[in-house]
This record gives C-alpha cells, structure tokens and sequence, in this order.
C-alpha cells in the first residue's frame, strides 16, 4: 500500500508540473499580412515561420544553433541551408503583435504576427 501512495504523489507531481513557456517569437510572421498564407521569392512576400528549434524563410530553413536573450531580444546563430549554406547571425524583438527581425546584419525589418 505505502509503495501505491508514493507511485501515486510521484505522479501527481509530474503531471502537476508547469508546462514549458512558449518563446514570444514562436509562430508565423510576414511584413504584409497578404504574405502570411503564401510563400514569394522576397521577405516582402514570404512569411517567417518560427519555432523552438528552426527559422524558415523565403532564403531557406535555418536551425537554431546557439541562441541567448538580453531582454526581450534574441540573439541566434543559425545554421541556415538553401542557396549557400551559411551560420548567419540573426536577431528577433518579439512584442506583442510585432517583431522586429534583423538576418545576417541586414536592415531590420517589423513583422507582424499571422492571424
């Protein structure tokens, strides 16, 4: 009986357990809203689809490597494939609705969150 009660309050507290928080840049973000459900060949025209682990664009899909926050900001290095594959320096400012995306020093673009 007492080895029940313990398998028991080991599972309670396992299910218990806060699930991890989900990073504010998670999601799918276009510079134009007309952009969210198609894929072009520019940023202007294609959405940035954002998950844990990868990036995706109209340049191509990027894993996240190292990445570290000061703030609200997210610096990444990511290992990105597509035309020449490349570790490229990328940073996001998620806020709300609105995400300003700085890729490989680029000028920085404000997205806006897909709805």
């Amino acid at each position: 009986m007492r080895r029940w009660v313990l398998a028991a309050c080991a599972a309670s507290v396992l299910t218990a357990a806060p699930a991890p928080a989900v990073e504010p840049f998670v999601g799918r973000w276009a510079i134009n809203p007309t952009a969210c459900t198609s894929f072009g060949d520019s940023a202007a025209t294609t959405p940035l689809i954002a998950t844990d682990t990868n990036l995706r664009s109209f340049a191509g899909s990027c894993g996240i490597g190292k990445m570290y926050k000061l703030g609200q900001v997210v610096y990444i290095q990511a290992r990105c494939f597509g035309d020449a594959a490349a570790d490229v320096p990328i940073t996001l400012d998620a806020r709300g609705d609105r995400m300003r995306v700085t890729w490989n020093n680029a000028k920085t673009e404000e997205l806006r969150r897909c709805k």
